[in-house]
């Protein structure tokens, strides 16, 4: 079982009915924990509770976010071609295609490499 460190759901009033619950915020004490809660999650790709569907997600900053933005697309691309794929830190995209690793830094580079 994992350890956690702290949790709490953002401020706001009891959900609406037929509306998503409040979100969750949880700091786990190990790296390794919640790296298996991601894993098992993105292998679990329809998970619920009591009927209701969880989504489990890294909380990352808006600045970051914005940085990892222009890869969408390209990420969908990949995910369609079964080609696996990651992003590294900041943002910078990491393909493995055939055994080969390659590196993109913006999102018109790796457009160019998929086609």
């Amino acid at each position: 079982m994992f350890q956690i460190e702290r949790a709490h759901r953002i401020p706001g009033g009891k959900p609406i009915p037929g509306r998503p619950p409040r979100v969750i915020l949880i700091k786990l004490l190990l790296s390794m924990d919640r790296d298996m809660i991601l894993r098992r999650a993105r292998d679990h790709q329809d998970l619920s509770i009591d009927g209701h569907k969880v989504s489990i997600f890294q909380d990352f900053s808006a600045e970051l976010q914005r940085r990892q933005a222009p890869f969408l697309d390209v990420k969908r691309s990949l995910r369609s071609q079964d080609i696996q794929y990651s992003m590294l830190y900041p943002s910078k995209l990491r393909v493995v295609y055939q055994g080969k690793t390659h590196f993109f830094e913006s999102m018109e580079e790796a457009s160019r490499w998929i086609e």
